[in-house]
């Protein structure tokens, strides 16, 4: 059966609802002959939603900061499948989905139309055209980036050539063969060489619209990269030419006295790339043991948390969080890099270089801005696994439900750093745990892909 490379990625249905919603926008011919034409059609295709803010929402429902309060055997939604940790998060090949793994390829799928046509534009400037490839090839190696931290194994350059991730799609022709799986040493040099070689022609500045690409975006995301790898020496690198390139400015929440002054997304000045969920709004619940580890002088509890009441949080369920702030609509927490993650990063660098003096500044550059100065306390300490417990606990402050916590855990697994998470029933039974080293913090390709690909090694 020779089937084309996305029926063999996106299968059946959301195959037909991807090619559906192509032909809505601008149409796509049988083959896959994309009717862009012009330059202005392409710039147009990068503010897109199913680009700009498309990110899969489950993911968040596997880190151990979120809860689901009324959940209930037998497990028979997805999202209870997701964040029970359950190897396939829909059994039925022919009826479900492949949740998360269907939205990236397609994201992918929209920047791979862009890079392969985009030359063949009718109108504009050449240095035009090579902008916008820029932006699909840092936006692609975006979703790269999130997928080998799902599909692979936790960077080990010791078996990362030998561990397996996904497959490193270029194509945007709906005929072509599917690629095999990659190694993750290979997807990792993928995403490498696609924002080093975008970086040159990035816009060098985003500030009318933070959805789009920069050269301090690309920066950005290549200092998660090696952070994400373990290359803490060129993650720093790349986090300071982040905050040389763009901007340095944390929004500071102590002149604030509400989320609504945190400002739109869209041009916020802390933000180099802003990203989103196709569920941003949509409201999460935080485990007790997540809020009791907050301070509770802590502004981001009070501008994204309600139901507070005496901070004993007696009620499981009762507090939710509002990834638009609690008045709405402008407080946006984006899934891509900002300011305070290159600080974040530059201060988990230092840390593991033991140059704790540094680290800590770098904490403090951040945490000042989340604090009244009258409660304000400097965080010290001359313990490194301390200070990087610190940092870690402050990315979960700072960067909740964006997608990332699940990938620090990972990181932190591998170095025997994750205590055992366990999910309650609604009767607060346990009903699921995952244990430190668990085969479980890589997912297994989904069913419905593997049907198509039936020569594909499955994940544990």
């Amino acid at each position: 059966m020779n089937l084309n490379i996305y029926k063999r990625l996106l299968p059946m249905l959301i195959l037909a609802l991807m090619l559906g919603s192509c032909k809505k926008y601008l149409g796509i011919e049988p083959k896959g002959v994309q009717l862009l034409k012009t330059v202005k059609d392409f710039d147009l295709w990068l503010n897109d939603r199913e680009i700009t803010g498309n990110l899969p929402e489950p993911i968040n429902l596997l880190a151990d900061n979120i809860d689901l309060a009324n959940v209930e055997l037998p497990l028979d939604a997805v999202n209870e499948r997701v964040f029970t940790w359950q190897p396939q998060f829909a059994e039925d090949q022919f009826a479900g989905e492949a949740v998360i793994w269907k939205d990236f390829y397609r994201e992918i799928y929209y920047y791979n139309t862009l890079i392969n046509n985009i030359d063949e534009a009718t109108d504009g400037t050449e240095t035009q055209k090579k902008s916008l490839k820029a932006e699909a090839l840092l936006g692609r190696a975006f979703c790269y980036l999130y997928l080998v931290n799902f599909y692979g194994k936790v960077f080990n350059p010791g078996s990362a050539s030998s561990d397996l991730a996904v497959p490193f799609v270029t194509s945007h022709d709906l005929n072509d063969p599917t690629p095999p799986r990659r190694s993750v040493k290979e997807i990792y040099e993928h995403i490498i060489n696609d924002i080093t070689a975008a970086i040159p022609d990035l816009p060098a500045s985003n500030i009318k619209n933070r959805f789009r690409g920069s050269i301090a975006a690309g920066y950005g995301v290549l200092a998660r990269t090696y952070q994400f790898m373990g290359d803490y020496v060129k993650a720093a690198e790349n986090a300071q030419k982040a905050l040389t390139a763009g901007s340095s400015t944390i929004m500071d929440f102590t002149k604030m006295t509400n989320s609504s002054q945190i400002g739109d997304l869209t041009v916020r000045p802390d933000v180099f790339y802003a990203r989103v969920s196709v569920a941003y709004n949509q409201e999460k619940i935080p485990t007790i043991a997540f809020l009791k580890t907050f301070d509770v002088n802590d502004l981001r509890l009070k501008f994204y948390y309600n139901n507070l009441g005496n901070y004993t949080y007696p009620t499981r369920g009762l507090v939710k969080y509002r990834s638009s702030g609690l008045q709405g609509g402008t407080a946006t927490i984006s899934w891509g890099p900002t300011v305070a993650e290159m600080e974040l990063i530059l201060a988990e660098s230092a840390a593991r270089g033991n140059d704790l003096p540094l680290a800590l500044d770098h904490l403090d550059v951040l945490r000042k801005k989340r604090f009244p100065a009258s409660a304000y306390q400097k965080y010290s300490s001359n313990n490194r696994d301390q200070v990087l417990q610190k940092i870690m606990q402050e990315r979960s402050f700072e960067f909740p439900y964006n997608g990332m916590r699940w990938i620090d855990m990972r990181r932190m697994d591998a170095e025997g750093k994750m205590q055992e998470v366990s999910r309650l029933d609604k009767n607060n039974n346990v009903i699921a745990t995952l244990s430190p080293g668990s085969q479980r913090y890589t997912l297994q390709i989904p069913v419905q892909v593997t049907l198509f690909n039936p020569g594909w090694p499955q994940n544990p």
